[in-house]
């Protein structure tokens, strides 16, 4: 494990892996493009004994810049070949596309209730260097299949959406430890964020989450925080988070017609920075829509749009 340095304060840190077999290494993440990450993934590789131009294969979680931003670098720098789940080939264009996604946060807004003086910040996106625009994978993978590490080892993929419609944990054949990217993480779990797609992501990530339950994992190796000794039982302790959150969202709405922003209010702490108040919404949103699936909730559009007890 190489923590790599981010460029903000929550997370502050990235967690690559390295893995070495046979034939060379496979890099598992890479964290944003800038020196202060170059220089720790370089430190990191020279105590472990490992030259750049050994790793053959980069394996990104998902489509999120601390994980895939320093991506060009690295495939430039060791020749890796750039791996990933199959629907990033649709999916990183959208990641590219900053000046659609702001015309996205502003509709998004406008139609869930962030109020008129708001709007501006909070829709408000600048494509920062570390986030460098990326091309598709050079190979893809999907749920099930397996990633060849030599020797008859192998990291097994399991296709795990939600956080990201691209998420991917990995299975080391060898070991049993679980590669769990941003899936499972040890003190905080993930934004869920409604997007363009309009799918229910929460019931997505629910889904997966739920696949790891049931003490089919133990040791696991997250993206972010410190390694955690019972996978599975994290897993289900997400489950009961979710859950908790839901019949709050639940309870909000139960004092009458309310909009996303409104509920966002009374689930989330005050004093919300813009790109703070952004996230919240969006999970907010994932869990109002989510609910609304399973029909405990209706809406209904006027100027914007409100939920209400089904």
């Amino acid at each position: 494990m190489i923590p790599l340095p981010l460029p903000f304060d929550s997370p502050s840190w990235v967690n690559a892996y390295v893995i070495s077999g046979p034939a060379g290494s496979t890099l598992i993440d890479c964290g944003v493009d800038w020196e202060p990450g170059l220089t720790r993934l370089l430190d990191g590789l020279a105590v472990l004994e490992i030259e750049p131009s050994s790793i053959h294969t980069l394996i990104v979680s998902h489509l999120h810049p601390d994980h895939v931003g320093m991506a060009p670098k690295v495939v430039a720098m060791t020749g890796a070949r750039l791996t990933m789940h199959i629907s990033a080939i649709e999916h990183h264009l959208t990641y590219n596309d900053t000046p659609g996604a702001q015309r996205w946060l502003e509709g998004f807004g406008r139609r869930h209730g962030v109020p008129t003086d708001l709007l501006g910040a909070f829709a408000a996106l600048e494509r920062a260097a570390w986030m460098p625009l990326i091309g598709p994978p050079d190979v893809v993978v999907a749920g099930g299949d397996r990633i060849d590490l030599g020797e008859g080892r192998a990291l097994e993929v399991l296709h795990t959406p939600g956080h990201e419609h691209s998420h991917i944990c990995l299975v080391d054949s060898k070991t049993g430890i679980l590669f769990s990217g941003d899936h499972i993480l040890p003190r905080i779990t993930p934004v869920i964020m409604w997007d363009q797609t309009g799918i229910d992501v929460l019931g997505q990530y629910l889904e997966s989450v739920q696949r790891l339950t049931g003490d089919r994992y133990g040791l696991t190796y997250p993206a972010h925080g410190s390694i955690v000794e019972r996978g599975s039982q994290r897993a289900e302790q997400i489950q009961l988070h979710h859950a908790r959150r839901l019949d709050g969202m639940v309870d909000v709405v139960r004092l009458g017609p309310t909009t996303a922003w409104g509920v966002m209010l009374e689930s989330f702490r005050p004093h919300l920075n813009a790109l703070e108040q952004r996230l919240a919404l969006r999970e907010t949103v994932s869990h109002l829509e989510h609910l609304r699936t399973r029909e405990q909730l209706t809406s209904f559009d006027e100027d914007v749009r409100y939920y209400r007890r089904a």
